[in-house]
């Protein structure tokens, strides 16, 4: 295991374990040199990681055996045989991925940990929760959660792109048909002003927010705009709220400053809270720190 930041090392290792125990066929086999390697099932991604200012770990010769790569310095992915990716695979669901033209593929692995908790609490909470999911992407939290209890939980899927959506309707198709998912194309901010008035509440928040985004009408600048958005959260509560899921990737917002966040502008009954990394591991190679999470949750089911 990798040891460029040895407080991380031990999240690493149960990082690790928890990803073989879930049988996901994703895997991070090294990064490093702004680079990562990442293998889904047998299909070998390179693309370009620029917080991985370390030296590589694996073999040259292993870096070179990919399928398809991303040149940062014509802003393309070069594809060596022309197939596509293979879906990603998470517990018993499976999500499309593509060759993006922004270098993405169309998951962030480092949020399976959160996933799974996500499973895990929905199927066991005794009520029906009303959860919204902002900055939602392609759609795997939003679908772990709707697959949950036998889809009792009803999930607002919210996101600026409508590109976005579509891909995340592709996503919930392609693994159960159910009615309990609501899709939205909007600002966050935008979209829970209207909530408001509409007077909707809910019981849990997933909320993944990058450091700039630009919708139609806005744009979000998360140093300015997560304290306002958590205001609207602690306004949109419900009677008896379930959880909120805090993570960013900007290095000004560690787990400390979220928390105390959440805890200020958040009016929260008696709960835990929880601060961890956002960590992706390599068996053999170097791992991949990648963001900061917070959780609150309730003290009661």
């Amino acid at each position: 295991m990798a040891t460029h930041f040895p407080l991380y090392n031990k999240f690493a290792q149960i990082f690790l374990q928890f990803m073989i125990k879930n049988k996901t066929n994703y895997e991070l086999i090294d990064c490093g040199d702004m680079e990562k390697l990442e293998k889904i099932g047998d299909y070998l991604i390179r693309r370009p990681s620029p917080q991985a200012t370390w030296k590589q770990k694996i073999d040259k010769e292993i870096w070179n055996n990919y399928q398809a790569r991303y040149d940062k310095n014509n802003n393309k992915w070069i594809n060596n045989d022309n197939s596509d990716l293979p879906d990603f695979t998470f517990l018993n669901l499976k999500f499309k991925l593509k060759h993006s033209p922004n270098r993405q593929i169309g998951i962030f692995p480092e949020q399976i940990e959160n996933w799974y908790w996500l499973n895990q609490f929905l199927n066991t909470t005794k009520k029906k929760l009303n959860i919204l999911n902002g900055f939602a992407y392609t759609g795997a939290a939003s679908i772990v959660a709707a697959g949950a209890a036998n889809h009792i939980h009803q999930i607002t899927h919210l996101d600026a792109a409508a590109t976005s959506v579509k891909w995340a309707k592709e996503n919930h198709k392609q693994n159960f048909y159910s009615d309990n998912i609501r899709w939205i194309v909007d600002d966050i901010i935008t979209f829970c002003k209207r909530e408001l008035k509409r007077g909707n509440r809910y019981d849990g928040f997933i909320l993944d927010p990058p450091a700039f985004g630009r919708a139609k009408k806005n744009t979000w600048k998360i140093t300015r705009d997560l304290p306002i958005l958590l205001d609207y959260v602690n306004k949109l509560l419900s009677d008896d709220p379930q959880f909120i899921i805090l993570s960013s990737h900007d290095k000004a917002f560690s787990s400390e400053i979220m928390a105390k966040l959440v805890i200020k502008h958040c009016n929260l009954p008696k709960g835990k809270v929880e601060k961890y990394p956002l960590i992706i591991p390599s068996k053999y190679g170097n791992y991949l720190p990648s963001g900061d999470c917070v959780k609150w949750t309730t003290s009661l089911k």
